[in-house]
């Protein structure tokens, strides 16, 4: 049995007026989201039952579980079972972009290291600009992050 009022963590609940009881549970910017689909957390411990239906979004699912499963455990949210920040491949490209031209790579020569060198010869000045376009919006943005812009992201707000 499991008293979530009782766990240590913040305790935030949405009654479920049509729907199911929204659960959050919250400690230093971690959090475990669950619906409560009968029943109701306010009224003491409860017995949990998870419902995992189909097989879309399972690993977010599974890694809920596993956020639970240690805050039962340990009382605490780790942050190493956050999901991965999904847009982080794209800050990487910012910043080997900045790291290219800072070097003396043209534009050209950046999007041929970062797209491939056919890629770039069949589209760099094709009916559209895209890719070029896209170089420009990598050093743009990885400019705007080196000059402070990091902070936002740090603070979640990026």
């Amino acid at each position: 049995m499991i008293d979530v009022l009782r766990l240590g963590v913040g305790v935030f609940v949405q009654p479920g007026d049509t729907g199911p009881e929204r659960l959050l549970l919250r400690q230093g910017g971690v959090h475990v989201r669950l619906d409560v689909v009968d029943g109701t957390v306010l009224a003491g411990p409860i017995v949990p039952r998870f419902i995992l239906s189909g097989l879309d979004d399972l690993g977010a699912r599974m890694l809920t579980l596993k956020r639970l499963d240690c805050l039962v455990r340990t009382g605490r949210l780790v942050r190493s079972l956050l999901p991965r920040e999904r847009r982080a491949a794209r800050w990487a490209l910012m910043l080997r972009a900045l790291d290219a031209v800072r070097a003396g790579a043209s534009q050209r020569e950046l999007a041929a290291g970062l797209f491939g060198n056919s890629r770039v010869a069949a589209d760099w000045r094709g009916t559209s600009d895209y890719l070029r376009l896209q170089v420009q919006r990598l050093l743009r943005e990885g400019r705007r992050l080196v000059a402070g812009g990091y902070r936002q992201l740090l603070l979640g707000r990026g």
